[in-house]
């Protein structure tokens, strides 16, 4: 399925052939073959279902193999480490099917005045085409999901995919302003229904994207706005653990399906939480092995996933955390305003949140002196700023672990953290274009852009 033709299969149920999800549809018996035509609640639903296919899927392990928080070890993923890949590796369908589905919603919310449907479609869309943007650069948007009037549709530049982006999402806030109620909400398994929430979510999927594109005065108006306490955070629920239902895609793949095929053996980001490693983070004020505990398995040059802990089969999977919007502000307050010491009070929020979470750690709010040379969170070569930006980025990194969104500070930061890469000396810097994409539309780019090419924003 390409971008040509996706239009002419927009089957409200066919995001579940890829993963583990039914529970999630069980109740819905209309013609899957006539999506349109379905009820708002069951096209919602779809939109639902597909958003863990893309986000916590084949996309999310890639991108986090490709950050060194995974290692491909068996059969393809072992050519995956390396970056043997092509563009036949790659698809995108699944995004353009959540978009076309939200769109679906968009417009029959329209008839009902459904603004509760209508903002959380719109915080959907948004977010596939944020993220899409963020992987492949300039993709299909204006015309996108249009194969009747635009069989090849053109591509929009990055930058304009990011601004109508923050154009959704400025309608999302909006539609969801007033608390506005709905049928929707009986099956929404992320917020049930809460406005408020989804608004939370909106404003600090708003300040991702702005931190993308360098916006840093959006990226800090939005995250004052958006999900700042665990538990108003966006997190796909995982709650029987039931395989081919509701099991966590991790621990589908790596114990259910693909045993072996990604381990973390020879991975930086469990190096960097092991007490037991030379590349340790932890400090005097930092006890991490709790955390390593929960998210990984063995020793150095043996190490897993942990699937009795981070990875379990009933373990949530989070889309938008209480963390990243501190650290959104951190990095933004840092970049933008010049100031460290606000960069570091949202740091040290961001460790009382892990303090709470690991209450067998240690996460003591830091000062800035502890950044000086010699200080316990100095960093050789850098001065007191740049180890408290290095410190920012590193919690980001370990704190977001197994989500795309690593991927994409690893480049648009140019590798601050210094992430060594697993063959050569370039990490890669972009998703290939999918061959079917490249195959069926003539507009596709040309030269096709390759792995080590950056997209426009991080040029």
């Amino acid at each position: 399925m390409t971008i040509k033709n996706i239009f002419s299969f927009l089957l409200v149920f066919a995001l579940l052939a890829f993963s583990a999800c039914s529970d999630f549809v069980d109740s819905y018996q209309e013609d899957p073959n006539n999506a349109a035509d379905a009820p708002i609640e069951a096209v919602l639903n779809a939109a639902f279902v597909g958003t863990i296919i893309a986000h916590e899927g084949e996309d999310a392990r890639l991108a986090c193999m490709w950050s060194r928080q995974f290692t491909g070890s068996d059969r393809q993923y072992a050519a995956l480490e390396v970056y043997t890949v092509n563009a036949e590796n790659f698809d995108w369908d699944k995004y353009y099917l959540v978009a076309e589905n939200s769109k679906i919603v968009i417009e029959k919310s329209a008839e009902t005045n459904d603004k509760l449907a209508s903002g959380i479609a719109r915080t959907l869309q948004a977010h596939s085409y944020g993220m899409m943007a963020s992987m492949w650069g300039d993709i299909p948007y204006a015309q996108a999901n249009k194969f009747l009037e635009f069989p090849d549709p053109a591509y929009d530049p990055q930058p304009q995919v990011y601004a109508d982006v923050q154009t959704l999402l400025d309608q999302a806030i909006a539609d969801l302003s007033g608390n506005p109620s709905s049928a929707s909400a009986s099956l929404d398994f992320y917020f049930s229904g809460d406005a408020t929430k989804w608004s939370q979510a909106a404003s600090t999927l708003k300040a991702r994207f702005a931190l993308h594109t360098g916006d840093y005065t959006t990226a800090i108006s939005s995250a004052t706005k958006g999900v700042k306490s665990t538990a108003d955070e966006w997190i796909i629920p995982h709650t029987t653990g039931s395989y081919n239902q509701d099991q966590n895609i991790y621990y589908s793949f790596g114990q259910s399906d693909r045993e072996g095929y990604m381990t973390a053996n020879v991975a930086y980001l469990p190096a960097i939480l092991d007490p037991a490693n030379a590349l340790y983070r932890g400090n005097a004020k930092t006890d991490e092995s709790a955390r390593f505990a929960f998210a990984f398995t063995g020793e150095e040059g043996a190490y897993d996933l942990n699937y009795d802990g981070m990875w379990a089969a009933t373990a949530p999977f989070p889309l938008i955390s209480a963390i990243e919007t501190e650290l959104i502000l951190a990095e933004a307050e840092w970049r933008g305003n010049n100031d460290p010491g606000a960069a570091l009070d949202h740091l040290n929020n961001a460790r009382a949140i892990l303090a709470a979470q690991f209450p067998e750690g240690t996460y003591d709010a830091y000062e800035l002196a502890d950044f000086d040379t010699g200080g316990i969170a100095s960093r050789p070569g850098l001065s007191r700023n740049d180890a408290l930006l290095y410190e920012i980025l590193e919690e980001k990194y370990v704190s977001l672990m197994g989500q795309m969104e690593v991927f994409n500070d690893v480049r648009r930061t140019d590798n601050f953290l210094e992430i060594p890469a697993t063959s050569g000396n370039q990490l890669p810097q972009r998703f290939l274009y999918p061959q079917e994409e490249i195959d069926a539309n003539i507009n596709a780019p040309d030269p096709i852009p390759g792995l080590f090419e950056e997209t426009p924003i991080n040029k």
